[in-house]
């Protein structure tokens, strides 16, 4: 899979609510959501001062624009690494528990609210703005499926395609969960087997079974999951010899990104920096499950909590709108005044769509889309099929 020319997704999987994940960690993973918040930040930063795209709306290289801040937001690319990461972790500690049905439906309803009042704020933007991204009513309309890649049809914001890899990482643990809970054993396989089956068939060139396993960002799923049995179990020899291998593999992939995020900058990305903030990040998602811990105090509980709600509706949305606003006044003020409405436009747009859509449809989409599938498990099994796949399964 070729890294586009943005850096690296998505984003993004936690359960529907601040509330419920405070309930679910008595207040001990809080901090995951300030992580994933700065990551967001981290990966919007690069978008505004760092990507070669951002050129023709500052009007100069952003070398040129933000000599200092560029030294360090070259590296921001890595934060969708790191979501990738925290994916791992927190899908699992989501399905750990749950049946196919209220895996699927829980996705369903993080996912796609946010998604759809996205494209319909972006298209409402391609309206009045010259810029960014064009596509036609055909390619809008299949950006809804959230797999337009498949169909070699642009996203209508930058990072979508990052969703697609999330998707994927979905389909596997739907395969898991088909054989039943997330033992010990089925999650160690998986965060073993999946790795190293993408880059097998990276190696042997096959193509199609490559792209669906994504192995250029599997290793990082994979030491999620690894965290998430840590976190779960505790650690053990066979735990933390996997987690070191995945490591060795992350760190493998970073180094050939590199390459590639200087090519697309046209600035050098050292390799090294980038190997050091990727475990960096690791050890930070590890240190955010630490057991034994005092709760963070309420208040900043809750604004830990804010800012990972806020976290995927900012991802989503922070590059048409952020470079239309660059766009719109960096030659009529100054750069960091231009920076600053560009990162404000992208929070207020995030603040919007969660309060405005994702509070009061998620939870219904959620409940909806598990009764439907609970009813076609229930027709199913009354023809006897599901029958056959228990028999399968055990």
């Amino acid at each position: 899979m070729t890294r586009p020319d943005i850096s690296p997704t998505v984003p993004e999987a936690t359960p529907a609510s601040a509330g419920d994940r405070v309930r679910k960690t008595s207040g001990r993973l809080v901090a995951m959501d300030g992580l994933r918040f700065a990551a967001a930040a981290a990966v919007l930063l690069y978008h505004f001062t760092a990507t070669s795209t951002v050129t023709g709306y500052w009007g100069t290289d952003p070398v040129e624009a933000f000599p200092l801040l560029n030294e360090v937001t070259r590296y921001g690319w890595l934060g969708v690494e790191l979501f990738f990461m925290i994916s791992g972790f927190v899908i699992l500690l989501s399905a750990d528990g749950r049946g196919i049905a209220g895996f699927v439906a829980s996705r369903v309803g993080r996912l796609f609210p946010a998604y759809w009042a996205c494209i319909v704020l972006t298209a409402g933007l391609q309206q009045v703005w010259s810029g960014g991204r064009r596509t036609t009513l055909t390619e809008t309309l299949l950006n809804l499926t959230m797999v337009q890649d498949l169909f070699q049809v642009t996203g209508v914001q930058v990072v979508f395609w990052t969703l697609l890899v999330e998707l994927k990482f979905y389909l596997l643990v739907f395969v898991v969960l088909a054989f039943g809970p997330l033992t010990r054993n089925r999650v160690l396989a998986f965060a073993t087997i999946w790795p190293l089956a993408g880059w097998a068939a990276q190696m042997l060139g096959a193509h199609w079974l490559a792209d669906l396993l994504v192995p250029n960002y599997a290793p990082y799923f994979a030491v999620g999951m690894l965290l998430f049995l840590a976190y779960r179990d505790g650690f053990d020899v066979i735990t933390s010899t996997l987690l070191a291998g995945g490591l060795v593999l992350c760190v493998v992939r970073v180094l050939e990104a590199s390459g590639r995020a200087s090519d697309l900058q046209g600035v050098p990305v050292d390799p090294v920096i980038a190997a050091m903030i990727m475990l960096a990040s690791v050890a930070a998602v590890w240190a955010t499950t630490l057991r034994g811990r005092s709760a963070p105090p309420r208040r900043v509980a809750a604004v830990l909590g804010t800012v990972g709600a806020l976290t995927y509706p900012v991802y989503l949305v922070h590059t048409q709108f952020g470079y239309a606003v660059i766009d719109l006044l960096a030659h009529e003020t100054t750069r960091t005044v231009a920076l600053f409405a560009a990162g404000a436009l992208s929070l207020g747009l995030a603040v919007a769509i969660h309060y405005g859509v994702e509070r009061p449809t998620s939870a219904r989409l959620r409940r909806a889309v598990q009764a439907g599938l609970l009813r076609c498990s229930d027709a199913l099994r009354s023809r006897g099929l599901m029958r056959v796949w228990d028999q399968v399964r055990t």
